[in-house]
């Protein structure tokens, strides 16, 4: 496993997998700033993600998605991607150099249940939610695999743990914590 120099870690994983959430509590125990690239990519544009997608489509939302990854490289942090950022060659090669990619694992039952509420993801506006979810898992699964330094299921395990879990990775791997 490469060892990078940079203090900068992506989490990568499916819709509802948690990059957010644990993204946020890992960066408080590291001390790390957190950036969200969907916020970024709102406060970019100017517009919701929902309102990306119907005005322009998922072309230019992904297009969007990579000049904001370029543009948060400045930044040594914690730093949760979206679920689809995977996607494009380009993507995964600036997240594979330039930083520790956790991947984040969720399975397609818990995708559906974590995100069953939320009607602001327009890749699953759809009427049958779980077989999209399906779909899209099935074209990223191996994705994830091909970018991911360190895989943590966040299915069987709570925010505390799976933080706990990336710690004693990181440690293991002798990643520094703290400047």
């Amino acid at each position: 496993m490469t060892i990078h120099n940079k203090q900068r870690i992506f989490l990568v994983g499916p819709m509802g997998a948690g990059k957010s959430t644990i993204g946020k509590a890992l960066a408080l125990v590291t001390s790390m700033p957190f950036l969200d690239i969907d916020e970024e990519i709102v406060k970019f544009a100017g517009k919701t993600i929902p309102e990306i997608f119907a005005e322009d489509g998922e072309a230019q939302f992904r297009k969007i998605e990579t000049q904001v990854l370029k543009n948060v490289l400045k930044y040594d942090a914690v730093i949760a991607t979206g679920g689809g950022i995977i996607g494009k060659d380009e993507n995964r090669e600036l997240l594979k150099t330039n930083g520790l990619v956790i991947y984040l694992y969720a399975d397609v039952e818990t995708q559906y249940t974590r995100t069953l509420k939320d009607n602001s993801r327009p890749m699953i506006t759809v009427d049958d939610r779980k077989q999209r979810l399906q779909e899209i898992f099935k074209v990223r699964a191996a994705l994830y695999d091909d970018v991911q330094d360190i895989l943590i299921d966040t299915v069987t395990n709570n925010v505390h743990d799976c933080v706990e879990l990336i710690k004693a990775k990181l440690k293991e791997i002798s990643w520094k914590l703290s400047q």
